[in-house]
């Protein structure tokens, strides 16, 4: 479970969440929704520990997270599986060597192990045809599948954080790419997806909050979200997402 009590977050001058409050179960598939700057994002970092939350508190299976020091954290960050907007892969590295990187760093797997692992994780997200590829020759679906394919590397989450997973990507490879989610979160897996995109949340997901002025205005499932009266949600649902892409 991970708990968001009364967060307040901000950057300098800027508040970004304004007493944020709601819990997660981790089997639960969620999408955070709402425009630019509302703090989707910031709640990824902040379950993850990357910041500190100017006060309330952040509780991951009942624990508080604000004061745990980087290496309590890592315990806690293994339960996540991560994959930021960016999603940089290393320029000079080809698919395989950016799989492996962290395996190579993190474990004293040999490289026959390190081989049969990344041939694994490839074939799971669907590109192990582009083990030999540098980044540059990879399509933006195929980039986008190959960061998820490093973050598999290293752990076996309790849920998986995404963080505008098809920006930038055509209507058939965003399609590609949430079907793909949805396969990864099995067996109790959940996932909390960060987007402005209604129309793929509506994919994945089976729960939405609407971020505005730092706080939640919704929360509900996606009957609830299209039939909401809210002004803000009615327009994001449609021509600022749903039907509009």
């Amino acid at each position: 479970m991970i708990v968001f009590d009364e967060v307040w977050f901000g950057y300098g001058e800027r508040q970004i969440l304004r007493g944020a409050s709601f819990s997660i179960a981790f089997p639960e598939r969620v999408a955070f929704l709402g425009g630019s700057g509302e703090g989707k994002t910031t709640i990824l970092r902040l379950i993850l520990g990357l910041i500190r939350p100017d006060s309330g508190k952040i509780l991951v299976d009942g624990e508080d997270i604000t004061g745990k020091s980087e290496t309590e954290l890592r315990e806690v960050r293994m339960k996540f599986n991560i994959v930021f907007q960016e999603g940089a892969l290393f320029d000079s590295l080809n698919v395989k060597e950016n799989v492996a990187f962290c395996l190579r760093e993190y474990t004293r797997m040999t490289e026959v192990e390190i081989d049969e692992r990344v041939r694994e994780i490839l074939a799971t997200v669907g590109v192990e045809q582009a083990i030999d590829l540098m980044p540059e020759e990879l399509s933006g679906g195929m980039h986008r599948r190959v960061s998820l394919a490093r973050s598999l590397a290293l752990s076996t989450p309790k849920m998986f954080l995404y963080d505008e997973p098809t920006t930038g990507l055509d209507p058939i490879n965003a399609d590609n790419i949430c079907r793909l989610m949805a396969d990864l979160s099995k067996d109790g897996k959940g996932l909390i997806m960060v987007t402005h995109k209604v129309s793929d949340a509506m994919k994945v997901a089976g729960r939405f909050l609407f971020l505005k002025n730092g706080a939640v205005i919704f929360d509900g499932d996606g009957k609830a979200l299209l039939g909401s009266e809210i002004p803000e949600i009615r327009f994001f649902a449609t021509e600022g997402g749903f039907h509009g892409g």
